[in-house]
């Protein structure tokens, strides 16, 4: 590497790494694409940090879920930033898992996905079972004339 030169590195960036990126992209865009297209309307997260660093005196952690951003659910990566001594909240960033921009982080977040997808599908059983014990016992509350007391 005491030879790489400005050509050389351009050189092997677009030779090892943009054709490749390409198709990456087209991975993560159809995976993101899987997720949004469920319907389910209930955040699950992983639990595990796909990804850690320190950034001088702040710790930041990030995580993938399932979610809504911007008024859309579909794969999401949040990251929570800590004070390094005090482990005070200090800020948490959240975005698509398309819009990442780190590819660490979103190979990271790739390799959970298919737990995630068996945690969203557990979290849709739960709701189907929830909706299926309150099926029929609220019906009085509709009308303004329900008894409350």
């Amino acid at each position: 590497m005491n030879d790489m030169t400005f050509e050389k590195l351009s050189a092997r960036i677009s030779e090892k790494l943009q054709a490749p990126m390409k198709e990456f992209d087209r991975t993560v865009e159809e995976v993101a694409r899987n997720f949004r297209n469920l319907g389910l309307t209930a955040a699950v997260w992983h639990p595990d940090a796909i990804y850690q660093a320190n950034l001088g005196g702040i710790e930041a952690e990030s995580y993938i879920g399932y979610s809504r951003v911007e008024g859309k659910w579909g794969l999401i990566v949040r990251t929570i930033e800590r004070d390094r001594e005090t482990r005070a909240f200090v800020s948490q960033r959240v975005f698509t898992l398309a819009s990442c921009g780190n590819i660490e982080i979103v190979v990271n977040a790739l390799k959970k996905v298919r737990d995630l997808a068996r945690m969203v599908a557990d979290a849709t059983e739960r709701q189907i079972r929830a909706m299926e014990e309150g099926r029929g016992k609220f019906d009085d509350l509709r009308s303004s004339g329900c008894k409350i007391g």
